[in-house]
């Protein structure tokens, strides 16, 4: 379909490879598109501090790990006029000339991309050029027969916003109820999909939440106030604690409007591209999981987060999806797009409290503690009576060091969550602040707590977790992990769960190799199980076999791990390479360890390990494939 077609040729790697997929769909003329302009103020601000109007980038993905639109534009315009006709320039040149107001030429541009207004291009975007030329009941009418092979509900989305840019609410309230009619509004489980029903469930999740949040937005703006309160508490039971859904309740409450500005076309359009970038996004990371492909640093899917960007460029206030883009690069090491993002949410915005923790986020990562707290602090000055936000300040105090004052923090949100599986959630936090100073006896009894209010799948990992590493507390753990694996016995989680607890102890070694060489087999990109067989290795004494394991459980990390950085300097020390091993070890205590592996990790890079090497054993016997031997068998 068109767009599946879309979402394989949009990687924006190279521009050439785009040009490539679009080989197939000529180019119409180009000469109506290639005038140079400046950029709109929209995508001229994303340009960073004082840049270079000459600099350049590696490629097109890079400028957008920067969160630097206005660089693409402009290398867009040039590409154009060079005869490059790859997906990701056209779309740009689009949103650029309707965020301006160049509507012609913005219909100048899609006749030129490949395809033609015929083209997967135009059967997206046309439908909201058509509403801002004033065409709404063509551009309905595209969207019926250009994007109705979208997943469910988008085609019904993007109907009900062309209607409602329009200023046709009726017509986008009828649009949406028929829609919500077909929808299965059953929330996804917190466990692993165990079934074909369940795993659509999980796929479809976050398109559902954010359709049925615009028709529960849009009965609001009409004054259906029951209508209106039953469809946010649909919303809320897919996504709990939405800080937006509980302040329109309340606006709703009082008769006043909803939070978010009503539509109008660009609005609209920059929507209905968020929406088209959670689609991309997921197919791009369901077919690398199908291939089986090693995870990449950078984004997880360049296309969508280039739509994330485009669509908060023509709709600023999606503050919610602004915390998500300053995330996404924040995973991606993409330290100043991802400042440069959140410092576009306005503090009286509802989100401005969230804002402030990935800020904080963010200053954690460039090693300024100091101000990553202050951060936090003004987190609680705007979001003091929301706990969720508390629980997130405490977790910033926990890794800046300051493991009194996340308790502390921890204990004051426990006071304000009211259902179990909230406090549950707080009593987990918690217990992982205590285990970071050292605590382990305060961290166990907190997750013992924690599993009395809420038996879900991930309040009992978290119980193992924390379990494993208290020598008075582990048998419980491996009880637990020994339940979690006998309702999924292929889930590489549970497996690895179980696995890497039983091999903390001598007696569960043989045990815990067998099963984690099972979860290996599954998982061969999966950097803890990886990491756990080869320390499973290690424990036998096998030390060149765990090195291959853990030099690719490392590069399987998006950042430092820890655990995995200790694991590998033991490692070099058995095989006599002392200086890449303290080399690891530094790198470890950079990475922000717990209080105990930092105290260890500090005398290791000082004396060397205090335990001797383990005994080699032989290894135990398994119906798999051979170990690896080097690091090319994997």
């Amino acid at each position: 379909m068109r767009a599946a077609i879309l979402a394989a040729s949009l990687t924006v790697a190279g521009a050439s490879a785009m040009a490539a997929a679009w080989a197939a769909e000529p180019a119409q003329s180009v000469a109506a598109a290639t005038a140079v302009v400046e950029p709109a103020a929209a995508l001229r601000i994303t340009a960073p501090p004082n840049a270079d109007p000459n600099r350049t980038y590696a490629d097109p993905g890079a400028a957008l790990v920067q969160a630097d639109l206005d660089y693409l534009v402009r290398e867009a315009h040039r590409a154009v006029e060079r005869g490059d006709n790859a997906t990701i320039w056209p779309v740009l040149l689009f949103v650029d000339d309707l965020e301006a107001g160049r509507l012609s030429d913005a219909r100048a541009v899609l006749q030129a991309a490949p395809g033609g207004l015929q083209g997967s291009i135009a059967d997206l975007l046309e439908p909201f050029l058509l509403a801002a030329e004033g065409q709404v009941d063509r551009g309905v009418e595209r969207v019926d027969s250009g994007a109705d092979d979208l997943p469910a509900p988008l085609p019904e989305v993007a109907r009900a916003m062309v209607f409602e840019s329009g200023g046709r609410l009726e017509e986008a309230a009828a649009v949406y109820a028929a829609m919500v009619e077909r929808l299965d509004l059953t929330p996804p489980s917190h466990a692993e999909p165990n079934s074909l029903p369940e795993f659509e469930r999980a796929l479809s999740a976050t398109r559902v939440t954010h359709a049925v949040y615009r028709a529960a937005l849009l009965q609001h703006r009409l004054g259906h106030g029951d209508e209106a309160r039953r469809l946010y508490g649909v919303v809320a039971q897919f996504a709990p604690r939405s800080a937006d859904v509980e302040r329109n309740l309340a606006r709703l409450s009082a008769g006043q409007p909803p939070l978010e500005a009503a539509l109008d076309a660009k609005i609209a359009a920059g929507r209905w591209l968020i929406f088209l970038s959670e689609f991309l996004t997921q197919s791009e990371s369901l077919a690398s999981l199908l291939q089986r492909n090693d995870p990449t640093d950078g984004l997880s899917s360049t296309s969508g987060a280039l739509f994330l960007q485009l669509g908060l460029a023509l709709a600023p206030d999606a503050h919610d999806w602004r915390l998500y883009a300053a995330q996404e690069l924040l995973n991606a090491n993409g330290l100043d797009g991802a400042q440069r993002i959140i410092e576009q949410t306005p503090a009286d915005s509802v989100f401005a409290p969230d804002a402030e923790i990935v800020r904080a986020s963010i200053l954690l990562r460039r090693n300024n503690d100091a101000e990553a707290v202050a951060a936090a602090e003004r987190a609680l000055a705007l979001g003091g009576d929301r706990w969720a936000v508390i629980s997130s300040a405490g977790d910033i105090y926990r890794q800046a060091g300051r493991g009194a004052e996340a308790v502390a923090a921890q204990t004051r949100a426990l006071a304000m969550a009211d259902t179990a599986s909230d406090r549950a959630d707080v009593l987990g936090y918690r217990a992982f602040a205590h285990r970071y100073s050292g605590n382990l006896t305060a961290a166990s009894a907190d997750m013992r707590a924690a599993y009395e209010l809420d038996q879900s799948v991930d309040t009992r990992l978290l119980y193992v977790s924390i379990l494993m590493d208290d020598p008075q507390a582990w048998r419980d753990g491996v009880q637990m992990a020994r339940g979690l694996f006998a309702e999924q016995p292929d889930s590489v989680l549970r497996l690895n769960a179980l696995g890497y607890a039983l091999i903390q102890r001598p007696e569960g070694l043989e045990e815990g190799y067998r099963l984690l060489w099972r979860g290996f087999n599954f998982g061969q990109t999966d950097y803890a199980v990886v990491d756990s067989l080869g320390w499973a290795y290690y424990l036998h004494g096998a030390f060149n076999e765990a090195r291959v394991l853990i030099e690719r459980a490392n590069d399987l990390t998006a950042e430092p791990n820890p655990e995995i950085l200790d694991h590998l300097g033991e490692v070099y020390w058995r095989l006599n390479r002392h200086d890449d091993a303290r080399a690891q070890w530094r790198a470890a205590l950079a990475a922000r360890p717990d209080a105990p592996r930092r105290s260890a990790l500090e005398r290791k890079v000082s004396r060397g390990p205090a335990e001797p090497a383990p005994r080699h054993r032989e290894l135990p016997t398994v119906n798999l494939p051979d170990a690896p031997a080097e690091r090319g068998d994997l």
